[in-house]
């Protein structure tokens, strides 16, 4: 199973390096915690379609 890092990384989501790839990892995490399931499916599956 693929850590979250490897993930982001994988998917190419971040371009810019203004924000340490850490606290972007964490931003993330902290979004799908306090999102609703249905939510964070839906922002995983755009994450996977490439947008």
């Amino acid at each position: 199973m693929l850590m979250v890092r490897e993930i982001v990384e994988e998917l190419k989501v971040f371009e810019r390096n203004k924000v340490s790839f850490e606290v972007k990892i964490l931003g993330i995490a902290t979004c799908i915690q306090m999102s609703s399931l249905g939510r964070t499916a839906r922002i995983l599956s755009l994450a996977s379609s490439g947008l």
